[in-house]
């Protein structure tokens, strides 16, 4: 587990670099990143390029996120996604419990879960998922409507 002294986009790269060692050691296949804008999955692209993985890029809707890079993710195999274009239930007082840990706590659990209920991930194997640009975790997702069987099994770093 490591904590960043601050929040924010300057610890992306070494949180990738934790995202593709933890990946390694348990064989894990799948990575879901939130990624409103594109930076995110971009800079995952390049880091975790030469992993057998698939990255699964949730954004929030089309109109934010680059046609040019979802087109790239694609052709590589990866999965690109919008929250705007999937029913899920989140509620708020689950939300607010895992803001509670950190922003990204709350974001990679629900880009995990919408990634779930879009079937793009297991939902009876481990994923890694990265909320932000400074928060993963463990965890195996479930489907919004199964929300109990989501079971968050370890917090690879996230800011103090």
């Amino acid at each position: 587990m490591v904590y960043f002294e601050t929040p924010g986009r300057e610890n992306i790269d070494a949180m990738l670099e934790l995202v593709k060692k933890r990946a390694e050691e348990l064989g894990i296949k799948d990575i879901v990143l939130a990624s409103t804008r594109g930076f995110t999955a971009g800079k995952a692209l390049e880091a975790l390029k030469e992993m057998d993985v698939r990255l699964t890029a949730v954004g929030i809707g089309r109109d934010s996120f680059p046609s040019d890079l979802a087109g790239q993710l694609e052709e590589k195999g990866h999965n690109v996604c919008f929250s705007r274009e999937t029913t899920y239930e989140f509620p708020e007082h689950v939300k607010a419990a895992y803001r509670a840990f950190c922003e990204g706590m709350k974001v990679a659990v629900e880009v995990a879960m919408i990634a779930a209920e879009r079937d793009l991930v297991p939902t009876d194997g481990d994923v890694i998922s990265v909320g932000k640009w400074d928060t993963a975790i463990l965890i195996t997702p479930a489907r919004s409507g199964r929300f109990g069987e989501l079971r968050i099994k370890e917090l690879l770093c996230k800011p103090w």
